[in-house]
């Protein structure tokens, strides 16, 4: 049932992706019924500014790939049988008959408003959707249909004198309930053992005492998040309620829903189980909550700019120290995604590993466990001292980090190697001399020498490529580059020095430009590239082709944790691909076994839904098959049907011959542009092929 919760995750995530910074910062009014004592929440407020931003990109834009992802899901619920199952298995077909998987489609299917307060967060152990609605009579009824067709029995009644529907999901009386008011709609679950208060609460109609707004201010404040999203997981709060270790809402859930299991009776009867959990929150309390929100998010024009930061909370003074005196160096040209593909840095002061490894280690080793299976890893972990780094750590004494920016590769079709690449390598390094002396150690790499004095030379590398490659040092940095960009770069890398500005990893990607170089590259020339192999390229390219974005992101050391910061460029897209026009006429090429583009034909389609192919012979002086259909577009789904059987004949001289049958094709159009597409075409009981199709 995993994949289930993958469209339960697809669902939750449409109805936060309309998020846009606000002038001032408000409190959600949603918060009042948000306990302080949660161990979850995600909320905050849409716009309908954002919303338009969006209303024709795909949450789901029903490429193959999807197509084929939604078909194993369905699959997977039609076995499972139960009423949870065929209500999602009825609710993704509905859904996918009736929208093309954007945005906008999305919000006007559930009848979601495009601007209003959300939020998803745990009453004790039970979790709440919030959402703003514009149409509350849309949402009742698809879900009334839905589970009609699931044949789901579901109850109208009123709760907390409010409206609901009801579906009960298992045989203790746990209901399922969907609540409308005119404004928001609210899913939650209730059973026999909750008070009248519990759900008051859940839906929204009455306040709860002590609520989660002042906790969410200090968060927002504390990372200066907008009041766009705000998300936190609360580890430490969702232990004690599973372990029954304070009198939050979590702990007093678990005690009267589960108190009858062999884990409840285990957790508040086995003295080894409550051990554990006590140790267990102490290491739990020096790393308690994971939180995430954007510092900044605005629409300029066409495009989307967005700021998102991510924290682990550690409260451990020694564990900041030592993480801090792990932080290296990314350098900087890693972290710009425009000019490049994609790059990739790793930030690591290797002389301070394995001091502060060893600092760890003996920490761990010296804490005081009750519990037994702690006790038994701190016995292992003794007999594996740390300090047997230092045989492989002191060969990269001085490394603070390494970097690799890919700004323009061009592969040549006849011999499968590069025939341009534009990179920069780097390490960054105190000891750039120390790092030369370890490529001795390298038989193929023992006669290269590069100079101290900053100058750049050739590398002979022992590789069959054409265009040189230069390594020198700059500063701190030792560098290995091609290309005039990675000479630009290198430029700029002198002067850069290794101040500390990561721990972990940082990279970047230009979506546009890895798609230009998919586009451009020739897949027949890749070894083992088959016909199937160049139609999963071809369909992975269409998803990237729908996403002109640009990311990157940086790992580091802060004075409350280990934190991410990332940044977001994203274009509007310019052309809804489902409203292309495709009457007229168009050349064809289909792919063959050695994955190469050949032409055979012209296709025309006429707008009152009836289109015509041809194949003509060598000279274009007759054709040699033709047909005629019916064709349908729903989408990005094409549907031809013969009208009469083919025809064909082997010359001109021939007579014509009539195929035994008529036929349906079905097209699923990817890569999508103006004046060109590809169709995926399947038929029953054959293998599916690709054709592109050109406009005339």
């Amino acid at each position: 049932m995993k994949k289930v919760f993958f469209v339960l995750a697809l669902i939750i995530a449409g109805l936060g992706v309309w998020k846009y910074k606000q002038q001032h910062s408000s409190t959600s009014a949603i918060v009042q019924y948000v306990p302080d004592d949660t161990a979850f929440y995600m909320g905050g407020t849409t716009s309908k500014s954002l919303a338009d931003f969006f209303v024709d990109s795909p949450i789901l834009g029903f490429s193959p790939s999807e197509k084929r992802a939604l078909n194993e899901i369905q699959s997977e619920l039609l076995t499972a049988d139960t009423p949870a199952a065929k209500f999602l298995n009825a609710l993704l077909t509905d859904y996918t008959e009736k929208t093309d998987g954007t945005y906008g489609a999305f919000s006007d299917y559930f009848g979601l408003a495009y601007e209003g307060d959300y939020a998803v967060y745990l009453h004790g152990l039970v979790p709440v959707i919030n959402m703003p609605i514009a149409d509350k009579q849309k949402i009742v009824n698809l879900f009334k249909t839905i589970s009609e067709k699931a044949g789901m029995n579901y109850q109208e009644k009123t709760l907390a004198q409010q409206s609901v529907l009801s579906w009960v999901i298992d045989k203790n009386d746990l209901q399922l309930i969907l609540a409308t008011t005119d404004s928001s709609a609210i899913v939650t679950m209730i059973t026999a053992k909750d008070t009248e208060t519990d759900i008051d609460e859940r839906l929204a109609q009455k306040p709860v005492p002590v609520s989660f707004e002042e906790t969410l201010a200090d968060i927002r404040e504390q990372q200066d998040y907008t009041d766009d999203l705000v998300f936190m997981f609360d580890i430490e709060k969702l232990l004690k309620g599973l372990f029954t270790a304070d009198n939050s809402r979590a702990s007093q859930d678990f005690k009267r829903y589960f108190s009858d299991t062999p884990l409840a009776k285990k957790s508040l009867n086995d003295p080894d189980a409550q051990l554990c959990q006590a140790d267990t929150l102490k290491l739990v309390s020096q790393a308690p909550r994971v939180l995430m929100g954007y510092n900044d998010m605005e629409v300029k024009g066409n495009q989307l700019i967005a700021k998102v930061n991510a924290l682990l909370e550690i409260n451990n003074e020694m564990v900041i120290n030592v993480l801090e005196s792990l932080q290296g160096h990314i350098p900087n040209h890693v972290g710009n995604p425009g000019d490049k593909i994609t790059s990739l840095g790793l930030a690591l002061d290797m002389d301070n590993l394995t001091p502060g490894v060893t600092k760890l280690w003996t920490a761990f080793t010296n804490a005081d466990f009750s519990c037994p299976d702690l006790q038994e890893a701190q016995l292992k972990s003794k007999q594996m001292s740390p300090m047997v780094l230092g045989a492989f750590t002191g060969m990269a004494q001085g490394i603070k980090g390494v970097g690799l920016s890919l700004f323009d590769l061009e592969l040549d079709a006849e011999s499968e190697l590069p025939l341009r690449l534009d990179f920069l390598f780097s390490v960054e390094t105190s000891n750039p001399t120390g790092i030369l002396s370890l490529l001795q150690m390298v038989p193929e790499l023992a006669s290269i020498r590069i100079p101290d004095d900053g100058s750049e030379v050739t590398l002979d590398l022992p590789l069959p490529v054409d265009f040189p490659v230069y390594a020198a040092i700059k500063g701190s940095h030792v560098v290995v580059y091609s290309g005039e960009k990675g000479k630009q770069a290198v430029a700029a890398i002198s002067s850069e020095d290794l101040s500390p500005n990561a721990l972990g990893f940082g990279s970047s990607m230009n979506y546009t430009k890895l798609v230009e170089l998919i586009e451009k590259t020739d897949f027949s020339a890749l070894p083992g590239t088959s016909m199937e192999g160049c139609m999963e390229i071809y369909s992975t390219l269409d998803t990237l082709r729908g996403t002109e974005m640009q990311l990157s992101y940086q790992t580091a050391v802060e004075q409350r944790g280990l934190s991410l910061d990332g940044s977001m460029i994203l274009n509007k897209p310019q052309l809804k691909t489902s409203d292309i026009d495709i009457t007229g006429q168009w050349k064809t090429a289909y792919l063959d076994d050695t994955c190469h583009w050949v032409s055979d034909g012209a296709e025309q389609w006429n707008e009152d839904g009836t289109g015509s192919y041809k194949e003509s012979n060598d000279a274009a002086s007759c054709d040699l098959y033709k047909s005629n259909y019916q064709w349908e577009k729903n989408g990005r789904t094409l549907t031809l049907t013969d009208i009469s059987a083919p025809q064909y004949r082997d010359s001109c001289q021939d007579e014509w011959q009539q195929e035994a049958t008529k036929e349906t094709l079905v097209c699923e159009m990817i890569n999508i542009k103006e004046d060109s597409f590809q169709c995926l075409y399947f038929m029953d009981g054959s293998e599916p092929f690709i054709y592109q199709y050109t406009r005339e």
